[in-house]
């Protein structure tokens, strides 16, 4: 009986010494969310937990057992405090693409919004539903105007920006049509869809633009054929523009079968051409603490033709 727990004993050590060699490479080598604490993580986890601390976690086809040596902390303090263990944001996973990951570990979520799975519009836009379809949109009915929402980033500095929005067509939208006729500047409705920007005064970030059709139009996306209206000089190449519809729309309609920046559905035109949409990344200037403000954008009033929100994800490193 005493070889027998001898020999247990010995195969639990060695397997916790592999571990515990494993984590010090590779600790928190999966898809986690920055902004959580390891705790949180832990208990989210949904595969099995072995042994107080430790725990199996998914890294694509594989699996890697690592420890929870450090609950409590956010990855970011992981990755900058600790001697042995860090957290590595350098794996693609769950959607997070090497064009955002591969600059280095320690990126932090500031916003995760996904209407679809029954979540909430933050403050400052308004929730609406159709066809059992939910999405945010802009608060106001009227014409020419913005609704603006602001994560915060909890005065953590920065220089990095990376993310994604999905969206849909309402109606007919112009693109940034308002800025070229419309005189409108960073601080206006000088795009239909969504601007990210930072700081007071505004300082642009990415903007993610709705144009008329895909096919040939005055109104479309710079990037799509027809159009004669480029972005914005504050905007230039950091936006993505995409349209809900090929070649005709109503002002009623609600174009859910093709989403907006997804890197889909541009039939004739070279919108979808960038290989890391739908997430962008975008370096600052210089470093900031700055809060991220997103703020629905339209020209027509919500009957006419709107933009409609229903996810948005921002990371800050």
């Amino acid at each position: 009986m005493l070889s027998v727990i001898f020999i247990i004993t010995v195969i639990l050590t060695k397997e916790l010494v592999m571990a515990t060699e494993q984590c010090s490479k590779y600790q928190f080598k999966s898809p986690f969310y920055p902004g959580e604490s390891c705790e949180d993580i832990y208990n989210k986890n949904p595969e099995s937990h072995e042994w107080s601390g430790y725990y199996w976690i998914t890294n694509g086809p594989s699996r890697v057992y690592c420890g929870m040596t450090y609950t409590g902390s956010s990855c970011l303090n992981i990755y900058n405090g600790t001697q042995w263990t860090f957290c590595n944001m350098t794996e693609v996973a769950a959607g997070f693409i090497s064009t955002c990951a591969g600059v280095g570990g320690g990126w932090r979520r500031i916003s995760n919004i996904d209407i679809s799975t029954g979540g909430g519009c933050p403050s400052g836009w308004r929730k609406d539903t159709y066809s059992g379809v939910s999405f945010c949109r802009v608060v106001s009915d009227g014409s020419h105007t913005c609704s603006s929402t602001t994560f915060s980033t909890n005065s953590i500095s920065y220089q990095r920006v990376c993310g994604r929005a999905r969206g849909y067509q309402k109606g007919g939208a112009v693109a940034f049509t308002l800025y070229s006729i419309g005189g409108q500047t960073i601080d206006g409705y000088y795009v239909d869809g969504l601007s990210i920007t930072h700081g007071n005064p505004r300082q642009h970030i990415w903007t993610f633009a709705n144009g008329q059709f895909d096919n040939s139009h005055l109104y479309n996306c710079p990037c799509a054929p027809g159009s004669v209206y480029p972005s914005p000089p504050f905007v230039g190449t950091n936006y993505y523009c995409e349209s809900g519809t090929n070649n005709t729309y109503s002002t009623s309609a609600y174009y859910f079968n093709d989403p907006l920046w997804d890197r889909s559905g541009c039939i004739t035109s070279n919108c979808c051409d960038n290989p890391t949409q739908p997430w962008f990344y975008r370096e600052l200037s210089g470093t900031t603490t700055d809060d991220i403000e997103a703020r629905i954008c339209r020209e027509h009033g919500f009957a006419t033709g709107s933009v409609l929100i229903d996810q948005l994800e921002l990371y800050i490193l």
